[in-house]
Order: C-alpha cells, then structure tokens, then sequence
C-alpha cells in the first residue's frame, strides 16, 4: 500500500485545490517534502492526521491532544483550519483526500482508496468522511455502519486502512523520537505496547489465538450439559452488556471531557475581559501576553532539557568546597617539598664551595713558596 494522491481544498494555508501527486516512478520510490519554516510542512503532515482520523487525532500524537485542549475542544481547534482568505470570500468548508493504491482487504478487490473528510464551518457538529473503493461506496462500509456501530468509515480507516496505534509511529518528526524515548507513565507504556504489537505484526498472531481459543469454546460448547450450555450463554450475555456499558461510559467520559475543555476556555476568555474592564490594557495586548506566556514556558521546557543533561556534574558541584580543600592541601604540600629542596641545596652549596676555596688556597700557598725560592736562589747567584 502506498499514497498515490493527497488533495488540500482551503484547509489552513492552502487555498482553493491543491493536487500534491505521491506516485513512485519505476526505481524511485522515496518522496521528500522540504520547505523553509512556515511554508507548510507540519500543516502538510497534520493534514493527512486529521482526514484518516478526525477527532481521533488527539490519540496519534500528545501535540494535538495539547493544541485542542488550548483552543477549548476539537470543534473550535478544527474549525478555524478553513483558510482565512476563503473564509473573506464566502466560502465555509474545507476538506483533505487521500488516495490510497495497492490496499490489500480480505474479501475485497481494488485498485484505490479515497478517504475524504469535510468539515463546514456553518452546519457541520462534526466531520463527514466519505470513502469510496474504486470510485464507489462499499457494502462493507455500510455493514459496519448498521451492525450497530457508528461511524462505519472511521471503523474502516483503522481497521483496513492504518490503526490508530501504528500512526505514532507513522506520523512523527524528531520531537516525536524525544518524547517516545521519554515515556515513563503507566498508560503510556500501555499504549506504547500496543503500538509495538501493531507495528511489528504481533497483533496477528494474537488475533489467531484468540481464533483458536474461540474455536475451542464452540466444541466444548457443543459437548456440555444443558444447564452449562444456559449458564454459559447468561454469562456471553452478561459480558456483551458490559462491553456495552463500557463503550457507553467511555462516550460519556469523551462528552465530558469535551465539555470540560470548552468550559475552561470559556472561564480563560471570562478572566481575560474581567482583567481588562479593570485595566487599561486591550484585549490585544492580553492575547500578546498570552503568546509570550506559551514562549516562555516553550523556553523553560528547554531549559528544564538542559538542566537534566547537567544532572552528571550535579555530584561535584555539591562537593565543590571538599575539591577545593583538596587542591589547596596538595598546593601546600607541593610548595613545602620545593621549599625542603630549596633548603637542603642552599646549605650543601656553602659547604662545597668552602671546600673548593680551601684546595685552590692550598693551592696557591705552595705555588707561591716554590716561587720565592726560586726567586732566592736566583738573587744569591748574581
């Protein structure tokens, strides 16, 4: 499977339609997006996030999940990704389409894949994703849809397409590498494996098992007593209504968390304009602020970075004082042994040159008697 097409219609700084054609060509099979900052390379990426998974989004990748919860929910975050020049014109939607090619399905022939996601600003509550194999709606799709599950397509997306767990590794940049190495909670490291299952094809395996073991339940099935055939059934029963509850609650939990980031949004805007009916200061000039507080906390993530790359050298900081009570007895007793040296070779020097002295008096003693003998003897002899 591979990415032959990828469409942007008026979603954030791409205007009108954009065709951005991904299809290999003979040997060269490697695709590089580049650009200088600004131009468009994480709203590229973050594109392809959100038309495979929409609100699911915040599940790929922590920056998301942040990015909504700052803006007050995923309907606020979303819909201010129409562009705004098309917005100034009189448009309300936006959308993003990928073609897929070479998708393998079970019982399914295809050549491609379209998933498209639109969102308008004016009537849209939420996405609608369209998908079509081959240019036209699926039965499989549709199955999914009324089997009692919602939302057939997003059942589609992840289960044929691309899980949601295997996109954390498939949508990432270098800051993605940093935070996975830096995981250390629980949940996290749940998650984390169940991405490596999805990754590495365990997850098959697991599914095989699980088949087995289904297969083996129905012979043992068929071989009990009546009484533990109805207690068996009360118990499947029981375990689909919990499964049911479950899947109720955690709607629940995502509506309430939902409300819970659009109300503190709405208290963050209530303080903004109860600071500004007190102050002198203008909303802009608050927003400002608000930016500059988002840099410095980016500034003090960074150094908080730094400060553990010195957490190493944290040991001899502490025994900075005992270092230096060291360094300075090694100093003194440096300089005692050269002053030891010093001494002994200052009264050896005396001596030596005392001896020296007396030799070469000696010396001269006899060579001046034999020289007034000589002198003598040559005067009796004139």
């Amino acid at each position: 499977m591979y990415i032959k097409e990828i469409e942007l219609n008026n979603f954030r700084i791409y205007k009108g339609v954009n065709k951005i054609n991904l299809s290999p060509e003979k040997d060269k099979n490697i695709i590089v997006v580049s650009g200088k900052n600004g131009f468009g390379k994480t709203t590229f990426l973050m594109s392809l996030v959100w038309c495979l998974y929409g609100k699911n989004m915040q599940n790929v990748d922590e920056l998301y999940q942040k990015e909504i919860g700052d803006k007050g929910g995923y309907g606020k975050y979303i819909g201010n990704s129409l562009n705004r020049l098309a917005k100034s014109e009189g448009d309300t939607k936006f959308s993003v389409s990928v073609t897929f090619r070479d998708v393998k399905i079970p019982e399914i022939t295809c050549n491609e894949i379209k998933i498209t996601r639109t969102y308008d600003i004016v009537t849209s509550a939420s996405d609608k994703v369209e998908v079509l194999v081959d240019g036209f709606q699926n039965e499989l799709i549709q199955d999914l849809t009324t089997d009692g599950k919602q939302d057939g397509e997003e059942i589609f997306i992840r289960d044929f397409i691309l899980p949601i767990e295997i996109a954390k590794f498939f949508f990432f940049d270098a800051e993605k590498i940093v935070s996975l190495a830096e995981i250390n909670s629980p949940e996290q490291r749940r998650l984390l494996s169940k991405a490596y299952t999805e990754v590495l094809g365990i997850k098959k395996y697991e599914d095989l098992k699980d088949q087995l073991e289904s297969i083996q339940d129905e012979y043992r099935k068929k071989s009990a007593k009546p009484q533990e055939k109805s207690e068996l059934s009360q118990i499947i029963a029981d375990i689909d209504k919990t499964q049911i509850d479950i899947e109720e609650i955690e709607k629940s939990i995502q509506k309430i968390n939902d409300e819970k980031l659009e109300k503190a949004n709405a208290s963050n805007d209530i303080q903004r304009k109860l600071i500004q009916e007190g102050n002198q200061m203008t909303l802009e000039q608050l927003n400002k602020l608000k930016e500059e507080e988002g840099i410095l906390n980016s500034k003090l993530s960074l150094l908080q970075d730094d400060l553990k790359e010195l957490f190493d050298l944290i040991p001899f900081g502490l025994a900075g004082e005992t270092l230096m009570e060291v360094s300075i007895q090694l100093t003194n007793e440096k300089n005692y042994r050269t002053n030891k040296f010093i001494q002994e070779d200052v009264g050896e020097k005396p001596t030596k040159s005392l001896m020296i002295l007396s030799k070469r008096k000696n010396h001269f003693q006899l060579l001046f008697q034999r020289k007034s003998e000589i002198f003598t003897r040559t005067k009796s002899k004139t």
